[in-house]
């Protein structure tokens, strides 16, 4: 059984492994998986119900309102899987929302989202300017949100390595 303080977390890691096998089939797949669909879905419950119950809610909802105006949500599967997130949120709620941390994590998310040449290259790449940002939280005593954005990018990576090592 999982302890209900670490649900989010682990929440979190699953959803960014199922968000990374959906790109993983759209991207070097070429979209012909089905598989893609239901775990679209799923994804989209997870994140749209860490975005209504997560104390790091606040992060995620930024983090996608910034993919979807940075026009990066470009697969009929990823829009299936944004567009449930948003009915999701609906369903379950929409926690309280604090303005100041939601333009933070927005301008922080959509520089992640930029394209980046020269020396800054590598800020594409890596996307961490969310997770610098996140981590900078642990100043004011939030280290919910660097925990979070972690353990999504923890199961992001995770099906890197399951997909090099073993997918082939």
């Amino acid at each position: 059984m999982i302890d209900a303080g670490l649900l989010p977390y682990v929440i979190a890691l699953i959803a960014g492994f199922c968000v990374k096998i959906v790109d993983w089939v759209d991207d070097d797949k070429k979209g012909k998986n089905p598989i893609k669909w239901p775990l679209a879905i799923l994804y989209g419950l997870l994140i749209g119900y860490l975005i209504s119950t997560a104390s790091f809610s606040v992060l995620f909802l930024a983090a996608v309102v910034a993919q979807v105006f940075a026009r990066k949500i470009d697969t009929r599967a990823h829009i299936l899987g944004v567009a449930v997130t948003a009915i999701s949120m609906l369903y379950f709620g929409l926690a309280p929302i604090p303005y100041n941390f939601f333009a933070y994590f927005l301008i922080l998310a959509f520089l992640d989202e930029a394209d980046f040449i020269g020396k800054l290259r590598p800020l594409e790449k890596y996307r961490i300017v969310l997770k610098v940002g996140a981590l900078l939280m642990v100043l004011v005593g939030r280290w919910d949100f660097f925990a979070g954005i972690i353990a999504f990018d923890i199961g992001y990576e995770l099906f890197n390595q399951v997909q090099t090592r073993i997918l082939k």
